[in-house]
């Protein structure tokens, strides 16, 4: 295996740290978006409970998504490092969520967006069905996408 490979895993306990650090350095959560990451933290818990598939190379995590399957199939997370933004990591990603998805039967996800990344889940296939409104400390609407799973198998997918 040649050591520039991204290598695509389950994520570990062990990744946690990580996986927070990479989240909470998010360039695209700075400025206005920044409460919407104030004081949040990948759980043990959520961690266990949540399909969680991370990108790595040289052992350096460039990149996650976790899946929620209850009580209905949601992209809950998707981080990819700044230095790795436009490098194609995050569609790998979406591909490996959409792999994973059709193994476990799932033929839609929803996505709740960050509003900047709407653009990128509509290139990946996702269609806008709805709009969550402003809630918390998220003072801002953010769209609602659907990800439909094809998959041969189905029929016509």
């Amino acid at each position: 295996m040649r050591p520039d490979r991204v290598i695509l895993r389950r994520a570990q306990e062990r990744d946690r740290a990580a996986l927070n650090a990479l989240t909470q350095a998010s360039a695209a959560y700075r400025g206005p978006y920044r409460a919407m990451l104030d004081g949040y933290v990948i759980g043990e818990a959520q961690l266990v409970e949540d399909i969680f598939v991370l990108a790595e190379r040289a052992g350096k995590i460039l990149g996650y998504y976790s899946l929620t399957t209850t009580p209905a199939p949601e992209l809950d997370l998707l981080f990819v490092a700044n230095e790795a933004q436009g490098t194609g990591l995050g569609a790998a990603l979406i591909t490996d969520l959409k792999r994973e998805a059709a193994t476990r039967g799932i033929r839609a996800i929803k996505i709740i967006s960050h509003p900047p990344a709407q653009a990128f889940y509509e290139k990946m296939g996702a269609r806008v069905v709805g709009q969550e409104p402003a809630s918390g400390p998220v003072s801002w609407a953010r769209p609602i996408l659907e990800l439909t799973i094809h998959d041969e198998s189905w029929g016509g997918g």
